[in-house]
């Protein structure tokens, strides 16, 4: 019975019985899962042999187990295999299924811009109590920020909703008596140039035009600093606007809140506004933060965008070239107001290139609207800023100057000044 005992049972069950593994002892004391699955292997190999009664060569091939970690680490390679197929097959696909149900293809009239707005002003403010009384209290600290800003801060505003009309209190109610400029970055002609000429011409009282902004900024820097005197309270709506987020106008921008008489409260609305300013900058604005949440629509920030509920007529563009032109000198409506004339003369002209340079230069001064080249180009240089004109040279190398209006509009527009002539 002792020899049959012996020859009946596996190889790899004598061996453990024998002498224990020590790996298999170490694992055993870490694991117990497997060494309850290695239990359960055992007695699948001993009810197989005392079963089957295979021969010894049999019993040693089938008792032998495989390599460790062989299956377990062919299964999950398969299943790694299995996920990068299906992974590629799912966006091998070209076509994408997407609902073809837009904006675009409602059949609904278009509106024109002052009826839209018309509509929009009708429709009732949801929470106007509650809104009302948070205006109020942002207009609390209207004493707070006029404090800190003599103390010498800038204030920036942000947080959900439109600030605008926050501001517009503000300006109201506080600053009725002093030196202020306005300035609205959502404008989409804005520029940084702009800005400077404001300052240069309604409260410096300078008559004259700058090499560069740069320059600009140098005498204006100048004045404030010989002239004690002077005060100045800017307030931005939308300083992170499209016109106005580049390096130069942001370099421009705080150089001029560094200084001591000059007094900047903006608001932004974009998330990543601050990403705009880089150490140098935060330190020449030296801002003070505050949440001003209103909810307050954005309906005069976005007047300027378009939108499929209007009709593409050409409104935006006549009321933004009006509102431009406004702002500009007398003899730089004139100088715009010969360029436009002379390319509505030749609108049937399928191949008209623009004004050359020269032509253009001697018809304004025989309007006695420039003494010099160098008048014409430094008032070019405005346009530009504003994208009310376009240049091009021609095949001959003759500079040509367009401005990138459709004739209609044009037409409108010089009706109108007409009008107000």
């Amino acid at each position: 019975k002792k020899k049959e005992f012996v020859s009946t049972t596996p190889y790899r069950l004598r061996k453990r019985l024998s002498a224990p593994d020590p790996y298999l002892e170490s694992e055993s004391e870490y694991s117990a899962s497997c060494s309850e699955e290695e239990d359960e292997e055992d007695q699948k190999e001993v009810s197989t042999v005392s079963t089957g009664r295979k021969t010894p060569a049999e019993t040693k091939a089938a008792s032998v187990p495989p390599p460790r970690n062989t299956l377990p680490k062919k299964v999950k390679e398969d299943k790694m295999s299995n996920l990068v197929e299906e992974y590629f097959e799912a966006h091998s696909s070209s076509k994408v299924l997407t609902s073809d149900r837009t904006l675009q293809k409602l059949q609904k009239r278009r509106l024109n811009q002052q009826t839209l707005h018309d509509l929009l002003k009708k429709a009732p403010l949801a929470y106007a109590a509650e809104i009302k009384e948070l205006n109020q209290q942002h207009e609390s600290l209207f004493s707070k920020w006029m404090l800190q800003l003599h103390l010498g801060f800038n204030i920036v505003l942000y947080g959900l909703g439109s600030k605008r009309d926050l501001l517009e209190k503000f300006r109201t109610s506080v600053l009725e008596d002093s030196v202020h400029l306005v300035v609205n970055g959502y404008f989409p002609s804005i520029t940084v140039r702009s800005i400077l000429n404001s300052i240069t011409e309604e409260v410096l009282d300078h008559i004259g035009t700058f090499r560069s902004p740069l320059d600009q900024l140098e005498f204006i820097i100048k004045r404030f600093k010989e002239d004690s005197s002077l005060e100045l309270y800017v307030l931005i709506h939308n300083l992170d606007s499209q016109m106005l987020r580049g390096e130069r106008s942001q370099q421009i921008l705080a150089q001029l809140s560094s200084l001591p008489s000059i007094y900047l409260i903006a608001s932004v609305d974009h998330i990543n506004a601050p990403l705009m300013w880089d150490q140098a900058k935060l330190s020449l604005y030296n801002w003070l933060w505050y949440e001003t949440t209103t909810f307050s629509p954005y309906v005069e920030e976005t007047s300027y965008e378009n939108s499929l509920l209007l009709q593409q007529s050409g409104s935006l563009a006549l009321s933004s070239l009006t509102h431009v032109l406004r702002s500009l000198t007398p003899n730089a409506r004139g100088i715009f107001r010969i360029l436009a004339q002379y390319q509505l003369e030749n609108k049937d002209n399928p191949s008209y290139p623009g004004l050359s340079f020269q032509d253009f230069y001697q018809q304004c001064r025989e309007a006695f609207l420039v003494n010099s080249d160098l008048t014409l180009r430094a008032q070019l240089i405005e346009f530009k800023d504003h994208k009310l004109i376009r240049t091009k040279r021609g095949a001959d190398g003759v500079e040509y100057l367009l401005i990138p209006v459709d004739d209609n509009t044009l037409t409108d527009f010089l009706e109108k000044e007409d009008e107000d002539v």
